[in-house]
Parts: structure tokens; sequence; C-alpha cells
């Protein structure tokens, strides 16, 4: 019986044992799920870490996958590259999966590889760091092309040294396939001649696709486009682009475009876009030209025929589209014209135009490949009229009223309220019913300054007006003039002296000040000179404090419009009972890294020492030296190149009474 209580015992000691063990290992690899898994087009890609498994700080990489966060399998144990070689055979293996990502050049990547293993970080690679094809050849993560569809799964990663795990993380659930949207894509043009095709694609948006890819059927097979990709950017539309020889268009292709997220999920497919190989057949013509008239308004046409003699005439036909509407017939011209213009369009509008043979004998027509530009409108559209409105808004507000034809809108600009220059301050603004209201809010507006306003028409071909009549106008704002950034405050046979900044000088409405003073710790502050008066000039002399008290001072800036400042220039100060003499003014160069501190030499006060202060912007003055009277000079070599200091001197004298300061210098170590 006692020996199996001491065993009951034993066992709960254990179970206590191994209760407070799990716990710890719980808490030290708890972790929050980690957004390091992500699904891609054959699986998930699971992000394992950024140090290289190398044996260096990491051995290896395990990872696991569970589908309910119980049961975990474990999928394989990761290890980085050793070498270029095998580090750039990685590359390739992966390229057909992510190589639309891109890659630096072999030479530039081969050195990043090199800087990487030698920091054992995958940072090193800068601006690459990221690419999903580096990260997989890098060993430091892992395509789980196995995982189940449709279903949630969740993935463990625990970095190993020495058999022993250093960090454990757990994804976020994941689930493949999955289906990015972005902003819709439409056909934006076609061209097929016989040499190559191009197609081109646009989206409208903050949301577009940063990679695309593009595939065809073919005699009803499903297969991938190898051609040329780009895209490109101009404001909110992004366009994208595919070329293709037709060398291999032997017969009709379905194309379409399935825009891509970094990790090469497709998003929804656009509309079949027909290329036909009957396209590709020679033609009639040679050499067909659409261009903008330079000069004019207008499209110009041209082109070359290679036989005109079986010709009676030519016809030209027109569309806005390039094959979702009909073509009509512009104008039919003799067959030995070569060129034609065309001025009866809109203008900042894609016209597409093909041209077919008239002949003698009754033959069919043979048709040119289409080609297409766009008309401009050069005149500069007339001036808007311009006006102010009252109301109660913080602000200036501006009518615009503008009724030229074919305008994009008005833009508006303002004056900076010191010269009469004029600058934008607006994009081109729409209208409604030929006129439109704005209201500028703009930090820049003051009451202190009278500002101009104008405007310009700006019509669909981004021709710009002149300027409207400019309008003078005072902006209805309390003026807030700047406090002093500088005060000075010392005091002199029981006088306190106060020097502050001359804030006229970079602001010139200032008035004069308001001088305030409060007793420290807790005194309200009081104002020194007469009410409904100012201190005209940045000096001020109070001969009313008392020795030994405490006392703090406060400058506030007054302006031509009794506007004040917000804030205010502060200073404390004691008076003391023995008032010593301030000293004259320090000068400072410097020499090799040193900063040499003179001043004068002292008259009537040689039973008085110097102590020099040093202190930086935000910091404490530290004392440097005491200074006998006959001193006046001293090297201070405990400075850092590029710091701003700050030097001042002080009377003391042996009861250990201390002068005010005398002016600050300052200087920059190079």
């Amino acid at each position: 019986m006692k020996n199996s209580i001491i065993h009951q015992r034993f066992l709960f000691r254990i179970s206590i044992v191994l209760v407070l063990s799990l716990s710890i290992t719980a808490s030290l690899f708890a972790q929050r799920e980690t957004e390091m898994a992500v699904p891609a087009p054959k699986g998930i890609l699971i992000f394992t870490g950024m140090e290289l498994a190398n044996g260096n700080k990491v051995d290896s990489y395990t990872v696991e996958r569970s589908y309910d966060k119980r049961q975990w399998e474990n999928l394989t144990e990761q290890k980085s590259p050793v070498g270029w070689e095998t580090f750039q055979a990685n590359i390739e293996k992966w390229k057909p999966d992510f190589g639309f990502q891109g890659l630096p050049k072999t030479d530039e990547l081969r050195k990043l590889w090199q800087k990487c293993e030698t920091a054992n970080v995958i940072d090193s690679m800068g601006y690459w760091a990221n690419a999903t094809i580096i990260r997989l050849a890098a060993g430091i993560a892992f395509y789980d092309q196995t995982a189940a569809k449709d279903k949630k799964v969740w993935y463990r990663v625990k970095a190993l040294k020495n058999g022993k795990a250093v960090s454990e993380n757990i994804s976020i659930p994941v689930q493949h396939p999955f289906v990015p949207q972005y902003d819709a894509i439409t056909l934006n043009d076609k061209n097929v001649d016989k040499t190559v095709f191009y197609l081109k694609w646009q989206s409208e948006g903050s949301n577009s696709a940063p990679y695309f890819g593009i595939r065809y059927y073919e005699d009803g097979q499903l297969k991938q486009a190898r051609g040329s990709l780009a895209n490109y950017n101009i404001g909110a539309v992004k366009y994208y682009i595919f070329q293709d020889s037709t060398r291999y268009l032997k017969s009709d292709r379905q194309y379409f475009l399935n825009p891509l997220d970094v990790y090469g999920n497709p998003g929804p497919a656009t509309a079949i876009v027909l290329v036909s190989a009957l396209s590709v057949n020679k033609t009639f013509f040679q050499r067909t030209k659409a261009v903008t008239d330079p000069k004019g308004f207008g499209v110009i046409l041209s082109w070359r025929l290679q036989n005109t003699k079986l010709l009676t005439g030519l016809k030209i036909y027109r569309s806005d589209s390039f094959d979702q509407k009909e073509y009509e017939l512009a104008a039919t011209i003799p067959a030995t014209d070569t060129t034609y213009i065309d001025r009866k369009i809109v203008p900042d509008k894609m016209y597409y135009y093909y041209l077919e043979t008239v002949s003698a004998q009754n033959d069919l027509p043979q048709q040119s490949n289409i080609f297409f530009n766009a008309a401009y409108d050069k005149l500069k559209p007339v001036p808007p009229s311009t006006s102010q409105v009252k109301d109660k808004k913080k602000g200036v507000t501006v009518n615009i009223k503008a009724t030229e034809m074919n305008l994009s809108g008005v833009k508006i600009y303002r004056s900076d309220g010191f010269s009469p220059k004029l600058y934008p301050i607006t994009d081109i603004l729409k209208l409604t019913n030929n006129e439109v209201t704005y209201t500028d809010t703009s930090s820049v507006l003051t009451g202190e300054r009278t500002f101009l306003y104008a405007a310009t028409a700006v019509n669909t071909s981004s021709e710009e007006s002149a300027f409207s009549d400019t309008i003078t106008v005072h902006p209805d704002i309390k003026t807030v003039p700047p406090s002093p950034n500088r005060l000075s405050v010392y005091e002199e046979y029981n006088t306190v002296n106060l020097v502050w900044e001359d804030v006229k000088i970079r602001y010139r409405g200032t008035q004069g000040y308001n001088v305030y003073r409060r007793d420290l710790p807790n005194g309200k502050f009081t104002l020194l000179q007469p009410k409904d008066s100012v201190v005209r000039i940045p000096m001020f002399t109070d001969k009313s404090v008392q020795p030994g008290k405490n006392y703090e001072y406060a400058i506030q800036t007054v302006d031509d419009l009794r506007g004040m400042s917000e804030s205010m220039a502060l200073f404390p100060i004691v008076v003391k009972q023995i008032q010593l003499p301030i000293p004259s003014n320090i000068w400072l160069t410097q020499n090799d890294g040193k900063v040499i501190v003179q001043w004068s030499e002292m008259m009537d006060t040689k039973e008085l020492k110097v102590n020099l202060y040093r202190y930086q912007r935000g910091g404490k003055p530290q004392l440097l030296k005491t200074f006998l009277p006959n001193e006046r000079k001293f090297e201070d070599s405990k400075v850092k190149k590029g710091d701003l200091y700050f030097y001042y001197t002080t009377f003391a004298d042996d009861k250990k009474n201390e002068s005010a300061r005398s002016q600050e210098a300052e200087i920059r170590v190079e």
C-alpha cells in the first residue's frame, strides 16, 4: 500500500513536470498565423524565411501541411543551394512557372547571389529579394503542387539548427485555385499585316493587373502565345500589348488575355479576338499610312499602288471602331491619287480606314489593310469668364464660365500673393452646363496678402486658351503672424533686459510685440506694456523685478491687422541679489576639425573669471572651462564634423555668483 502511494505521488510529480515542460515549449513556439503561404496556379507557395538554409544560422527548413491544424504531414526539408551553378540550375527549373516576373541579367544575378552567400540572407538581392523565382531557387520557398483544390490548408514551417527548431511559424489558411479580380480589360486596337500582327487591350481604374498572359484557341486546341508582351500606363489607363509574327499564322486563331497577379494566378479572361490567316494575304496596296495633319485639323491618308492601269478609282471607307462597327464610305477618288485628307471627323477620336479598288473590268475589289489615326484641334479656345463668389467658406470661391465647343474643361490659376505671376492650382475641371464653381482652401492663402485669380479653357486636344480677365481677391482669413524664434533675457543691476528676434525681417506685416511676465512656478502671465499698445522694437527693459525672485518672460507678435501669434517665445530667469556684468561677444573660428573660441580682454573686471559654455540644439549647456582674467582663447577639439554647436560665456566671482550670458555664437564643424 505504501509503495502504491509512493508510486502515485511519483507519477503525479512526473505529470506536473511534463505539463510545465509542454507549457514552456508551447509558449516558446506560440505563433500567430502569418501570411507566409499564398495560392499559385498549380498549388500553394510557402515562404519559409529570409535566412539562407546553408548551415550558418539555419541548417534547413521543414514544411508540414494540415487540413485541420491537428494532424500534420511532413512535405519537405529545404536547404539552400551551394555555389552559383546550383542556384542558376534552380532558376532555370522555375522559369516556366515564374519567369514572367522578370530577372536581372546573368552577370548581375551572379554577383547578387554571391553577396547572399556571404551575408547568409536573401536581403542582399535588393529589389529582387521578393521575387518568387529567386526565393524558390534559393531554397527558402516551397511550391506545394499536391495540395487539395478548393480546400483550406495550413502550413507549419520550422527553422532547424543542429537538429533543434530555432523558430516555428504557422500560416493563415489558404486554398487554391485563386481568381484575382482587376479592372475590366477591353480590346483597344488590332492590326494585322503581312509580317506581324498587333493586339492592344486597356483597363481604366486604380486596380490594374501587374502582369498578363496571352493564350489562344487554334483548331479546337488551347495554346500558350509566344509573342512579345509589354504594358504601360497613361494616367489611370493601363495598356497591355501583344505582338507576334504572322509567319506561322496558317489558320484562324481566337486570342484572349488573362490578367495575372504577382504569383501568376489568372483573372477572368477577356473576350475572344479573332486573328485570321486571310488578313496576311498580299494586298494591292503598299505603304499605307494615316497621320495627323500637322498644320490644320484632319487625318492625312497616304498609300502606294502596285498597278493603277486597270483601275478607274478608289473608295475610302471609315469607322470609329476597328471591328465593332460597319465601315462607311467616306470618299471616292481617282485611282491616280495617293493622298486624301479627311476633315469630316471629330477631334481626339481614333478613326480606322481601309481602301478599296474600283476595277474597269469589274474585277472583284481588293482591299488594303486597316490603318488608323486621330485628328487634333490645334486652334486655341476662347478664354473663359471668371468671377468671385461670396460665401462663408474658409477660402476663396470663383465661378468659371466657358461656351467654346470641344472643351475638355478649364484650369484655374492663382498668384502667390507677392508677384503678379500666375501658377496653376487645379487640374482640368469638367464643366456642367458650361460652368464650374471652385473653392480654393489652400494653406497658402492668408489674410495678409492679396491674390490674383484667372482661368483658361482647355479643348479635347489639350490646346489651352489665353488667361481670362484677372480678378483680385483679399481672403477674409484671420492673420496669425509668426512668433519670434529667439529670445534672450539677461539681468543687469537689478534690471532685466529682453532682446528677441525682429520678426519684421521675415514678416512684413509685423506691427510690434506684446511682452508678458509671470512669477514662477505657478503665476499667470500679465502684460508689461500699457494696454492697446505694442512694443515697436525687439527690445524691452523691465525695471520692476525683485532680487531673488524667479520669473518667466514671453513675447507675442502683433501684426498690422491686430492678428497675434498663436505661440510665444519663452525665457525663464532668476533675479540675483548681486548683478555681475555681461561678458562681451565671443567669436568662433575652426581649424583641422577644432573650434577656436576667443573673446575680448576684460575691462575693469579683472577680479572676475570667465566661464565658457557649449551646447547643441535641444541639449543642456555644458561648462567647458573656467578661465583666469588674462586668458582669452580656447581650442575645443571634442566636436564632431557636420554638427552645429552654440557657445557663450559668463562672468563668475569667488562667491559663485554668475553673470548673464554673453551673446551666443554658433558654428557648424566642417
